[in-house]
C-alpha cells in the first residue's frame, strides 16, 4: 500500500471518527445548546459592541434531572449569574428556566482576543418526568449550580399497601 493511499485511509478513519463523535454529543447535549440573546446594554460603547459581535450566540447548560419517591430534583450548571438573575416556572409537565447573564467588565484596558462565554437573554425548557406541585417548590443557587426541588403532586406520590393476611 502507498503512502498516499495509507494517508487516505487515515484520513477518513478521522472524520467518520469525528462524525461518530459530533453525532453522539448532538444526541445527547440538544437540549442544554441553549441560545443566548445579546442584551441592548451591552451595546453602550466600541468595547460592549465588539465584545457581543464576538460572543457565540449560544452556550451549554448542563442539567441532571433525579427523581425520588417525594420529589424531583433538577440542577443546572449556569455559572457567572447571581441568584436574582433566574426566573423559574413550571409549565405542565416542563421547568423553564430563563435569565440574562450579563457582561461584567471591571477593567476598560484591553482587547478581547478570545470570548467564548455567552452573553445575554437565555431559556431552557427541561422536560419533567411526572406531575409536580409547584406551589411547594425551592430553588438555591450555590457556585455556579442552580437546584430546583419539586416536590410530586400528591396525587402522583406512591404508597405502598399492606395486604392484610386476616
Amino acid at each position: 500500500m502507498s503512502t498516499l493511499q495509507q494517508l487516505r485511509e487515515g484520513m477518513d478513519r478521522a472524520w467518520e471518527t469525528l462524525q461518530a463523535g459530533w453525532r453522539t454529543l448532538t444526541q445527547k447535549a440538544t437540549q442544554a445548546l441553549t441560545v443566548f440573546r445579546p442584551s441592548e446594554r451591552d451595546d453602550d460603547d466600541e468595547e460592549g459592541r465588539a465584545l457581543r459581535a464576538a460572543s457565540p450566540g449560544w452556550g451549554l447548560l448542563a442539567a441532571e434531572v433525579r427523581e425520588d419517591d417525594g420529589e424531583i430534583c433538577v440542577r443546572l450548571e449556569a455559572p457567572g449569574l447571581e441568584a436574582d438573575q433566574f426566573d423559574i416556572q413550571v409549565l405542565e409537565r416542563i421547568l423553564v428556566v430563563s435569565g440574562e447573564k450579563r457582561v461584567a467588565r471591571e477593567e476598560r484596558r484591553g482587547r478581547y482576543h478570545v470570548t467564548e462565554r455567552a452573553y445575554g437573554r437565555f431559556e431552557r425548557a427541561i422536560p419533567l418526568p411526572t406531575d409536580v406541585d409547584e406551589a411547594r417548590a425551592t430553588a438555591e443557587y450555590r457556585r455556579g449550580v442552580l437546584t430546583v426541588r419539586l416536590p410530586k403532586h400528591p396525587r402522583v406520590t406512591s404508597r405502598r399497601i399492606v395486604v392484610d393476611g386476616n
